[in-house]
């Protein structure tokens, strides 16, 4: 990595650079000490200027413990601009979380995690917005974390305009950043990011491009089977895509790590971090012992060293809905509008076949139910959108083959007999157990293994996951048909209506399957025009 001064050279006035410390998209880092002494870290500034020093400038006199010190502005006399920053003795957290794969550990974690929010919510209590955080703008120098890296900051003004321009790093940027919309919000989805990253030792979205990554923040929900289960609601609250979803503050989002924390390891130290390879600067061991639960509220006390930290009340013990209860939730929400929604989807097919026979239209609706019940049943446990199973397909068929039982009982049949040894000529047996005579166990396995085999057939699922593209689509409809279709097509039925029968309740259920379950609108699409900084 070549710089454009060397160790020696005197390029802004009182100041001698030592080695250059890094580069990046706003300009080149230099480790320098000034004539008196003092070491501080010089940012020669190169392309972007304008953008860089707004963004200084929002934060030039704000001073905190977990903050990188701006000292002052200066140009050189070339009139070139140097910014004068506090120099960290330490490393980046990309480094650190480098060196842990699997994530780092938990108190470790929430220490760290506390600092951060500390730090971030300083910056939105004073009206500014980082933009730009990631690991390798967060510093940790003798256990104390400090985040830099001012050049994207924004203050925010009373009206928030939007911009139409994108900023920041792709794999910590919120979706809304790609309509210009910034706000506190998308530094605490980049601070979700960077916990998912602390917990596991990998990024919540992976690419082979940037806009691959923009995309799935877009649209896609992240795989949280890494994360430790007492932090999953924390961090899926967090990457949510719509901002008014996610935590209201950074004091609230510490306070849900805290708890999780002590949920996870109640009274686990810290284990030490190992030091940077080559004799750099490590981070040094630190041991943190949270407070025992208990029914009260604990707060966590603000070193006498932080005068400016936020404190963070942390109740013992979390009280927040666990994912099986917002599933039970939703799938008792869908189970109560199928019916409503049935008979949206049967009012069409009455006027089309200018049907007014009530009991058919009866038997009609409580079979198109049963479908819908089934449908959403068996999709339970997907919220979102996953790769093909052959469990929920034989799920679906399972609950299938009892529809089809409804269905034969419907049109009129007689449900079979339990077998008896008296029984007839003509008598067959279904499964050593029921006792019918041959036409009826012949039309009781088409209705079976033909709603059984339509509900097994296709990825029925889809159609009640949050996160399907539309609230109802026109491809699910088709799709009930053409495989309802086939089956008659293949295997002609002996009794019954294969139409009214079989065919319309299942175009009807997947109508009303779309409708009934809950459904979350993804984010607009991504702009035409988009550009960012990597």
């Amino acid at each position: 990595m070549r710089f454009t001064y060397r160790s020696g050279q005197r390029p802004l006035d009182g100041y001698t650079i030592k080695r250059g410390v890094g580069r990046g998209g706003f300009g080149e880092v230099y480790f320098a000490v000034s004539d008196g002494g003092k070491e501080v870290a010089l940012k020669f500034l190169r392309g972007h200027t304008e953008i860089e020093l707004r963004g200084v400038a929002s934060c030039l006199n704000l001073k905190h413990p977990n903050l990188v010190h701006v000292y002052d502005l200066k140009s050189d006399s070339l009139g070139e601009t140097w910014l004068v920053m506090e120099y960290v003795l330490g490393e980046s957290m990309a480094q650190v979380i480098e060196r842990h794969p699997h994530g780092l550990p938990l108190n470790l974690t929430k220490e760290w995690f506390v600092n951060l929010s500390r730090a971030v919510g300083f910056l939105h209590d004073h009206g500014v917005v980082h933009r730009d955080l990631k690991p390798a703008n967060i510093f940790v120098e003798n256990g104390t974390l400090k985040v830099g890296d001012y050049g994207l900051c924004k203050a925010l003004g009373s009206s928030q305009r939007q911009q139409t321009r994108a900023v920041g790093t792709v794999h910590y940027m919120a979706p809304e950043i790609s309509t210009g919309n910034y706000s506190r919000a998308i530094d605490i989805y980049a601070c979700g990011v960077i916990l998912h990253e602390m917990l596991t030792g990998q990024l919540p979205f992976e690419g082979e491009s940037d806009g691959e990554i923009l995309m799935k923040h877009l649209t896609a929900t992240p795989d949280l089977s890494r994360v430790p289960t007492a932090f999953r609601d924390v961090v899926a609250k967090a990457l949510d895509k719509n901002p008014v979803r996610r935590f209201s503050s950074m004091a609230e989002f510490a306070r849900a790590v805290e708890a999780a924390t002590a949920l996870s390891s109640p009274a686990l130290p810290v284990p030490a971090v190992a030091p940077v390879p080559g004799g750099q600067p490590g981070v040094p061991t630190q041991s943190y012992h949270p407070s025992p639960p208990s029914v009260a509220p604990v707060v966590s006390p603000v070193p006498e060293a932080l005068p400016n930290a936020i404190p963070v009340t942390v109740p013992a013990v979390a009280s927040s809905r666990t994912t099986r209860r917002d599933r039970l939730v939703d799938w008792s929400g869908a189970l109560l509008r199928a019916p409503l929604y049935t008979v949206l989807g049967i009012v069409p097919y009455a006027v089309v076949t200018s049907t007014v026979d009530v009991s058919r239209l009866g038997d009609l609706f409580l079979l198109s139910v049963a479908l819908s019940w089934a449908i959403i049943l068996g999709s339970a446990g997907t919220d979102t959108r996953t790769a093909d199973s052959w469990e929920r397909r034989f799920r679906l068929g399972g609950l299938g083959l009892l529809v089809g039982m409804l269905a034969f009982w419907l049109d009129g049949w007689h449900l079979p007999r339990l077998a008896s040894p008296m029984a007839g000529a003509g008598q067959r047996y279904v499964f050593g157990l029921f006792q019918m005579d041959t036409e009826t166990a012949s039309a009781a396995w088409h209705y079976l293994l033909y709603f059984g085999g339509v509900l097994t057939a296709g990825r029925w699922w889809l159609m009640a996951v949050k996160d399907r593209k539309d609230r109802l689509g026109l491809f699910p409809l088709i799709a009930m048909g053409f495989w309802g279709g086939l089956l008659v097509f293949l295997w002609p039925w002996m009794a019954g209506s294969p139409v009214a029968g079989g065919i319309v309740p299942l175009v009807i259920a997947a109508f009303a399957v779309q409708l009934a379950s809950p459904w979350i609108e993804p984010p607009p699409p991504l702009p035409r025009k988009l550009r960012w900084r990597a």
